[in-house]
């Protein structure tokens, strides 16, 4: 059963290892493959979450109780591994914070989507799509703030704090997901035509957004020291989905039908924003490198894990 899980997930993983294996042949070179990843990033992913939360049913789409177990479960591993990098691993207080950032931020797009959908159906997903609208601002915001709160200069503080939530909110990602919920919210809808032409347009940017991050995993600096990664990566793969499934199992009592699919979403790897929040304050870059690009090879076998327990 857990083998013919991993089977079907698989290609998921295939497209990344393609990907990752065409750089290291030297068939991509790295302009290539950063400019790829710029049109996924920019416009192939902003535009899926766009159309797919302009046609969402709202109404049946939110439910706060699983909202609510999703993101309990992020604030707990931000906080389990900003404490342990701390006072174990003797991290600086800027240091933790990007490490708890890399523990909480799932990579619920490129490898949440397909998985669910894979494993559960493409029916299912309007979960993932909830999930989606508010899970990268509230990690900026999250980590963000509590770096800026370092500085004891109260104008310095509000002024960064301004300049970075114009950042999140001025990003072709939040403004993908903000159209499409206005788009959703004001009544607007597609003619029949329009909607499978636009389904068509969204078709191949998972695959290639797949294929691009194995090429950049390929060009990530890697460090020689494991300690905080395993830890990183042991909270993400299975402390942060075991927090959601323990919530919505045994204190609000939620049918798996719908939990599922939170539950993978939180099972999730490490995304690629965590290397950029990194590489914004311009600390940790190697060792959340190492930790997005182990954690990504691992979650073949932990995603068939949780969902063979959810099965």
């Amino acid at each position: 059963m857990f083998f013919e899980i991993a089977a079907v997930i698989l290609p998921v993983f295939l497209l990344v290892i393609l990907g990752f294996f065409a750089c290291s042949v030297h068939l991509l070179e790295k302009w290539f493959v950063d400019n790829l990843a710029k049109l996924c990033q920019d416009f192939g992913i902003p535009f899926l979450l766009f159309f797919n939360l302009a046609i969402l049913d709202l109404n049946n789409a939110f439910d706060f109780q699983i909202l609510s177990c999703f993101y309990i479960s992020m604030v707990i591993s931000f906080l389990v591994i900003n404490w342990i990098s701390y006072f174990i691993f003797k991290q600086t207080y800027k240091n933790s914070i990007i490490l708890g950032f890399c523990a909480m931020f799932s990579n619920g797009v490129l490898l949440g989507l397909p998985i669910s959908e894979r494993a559960f159906g493409s029916e299912s997903l309007f979960i993932n799509y909830t999930i989606i609208v508010g899970h990268a601002p509230f990690c900026y915001l999250v980590g963000i703030t509590l770096i800026e709160v370092m500085k004891t200069d109260k104008t310095s503080f509000f002024s960064g704090l301004g300049s970075s939530l114009k950042a999140i909110f001025y990003n072709n990602l939040a403004i993908g997901i903000l159209l499409g919920i206005g788009f959703n919210i004001l009544k607007f809808e597609f003619s029949v035509n329009t909607k499978e032409l636009l389904r068509i347009g969204t078709v191949w940017i998972i695959p290639v957004s797949l294929f691009t991050m194995g090429g950049v995993l390929y060009f990530y600096r890697i460090t020689n020291s494991y300690k905080i990664t395993i830890t990183i990566i042991f909270t993400s793969l299975f402390l942060q989905p075991a927090v959601v499934y323990s919530l919505g199992v045994y204190i609000w009592n939620i049918d798996l039908y719908y939990l599922r699919n939170a539950v993978i979403m939180a099972a999730m790897a490490p995304g690629l924003n965590a290397y950029f929040f990194a590489n914004m304050y311009d600390s940790c870059r190697a060792t959340v490198a190492t930790t997005i690009c182990v954690s990504t090879a691992l979650t073949i076998f932990s995603s068939s894990f949780w969902i063979y327990i959810l099965s």
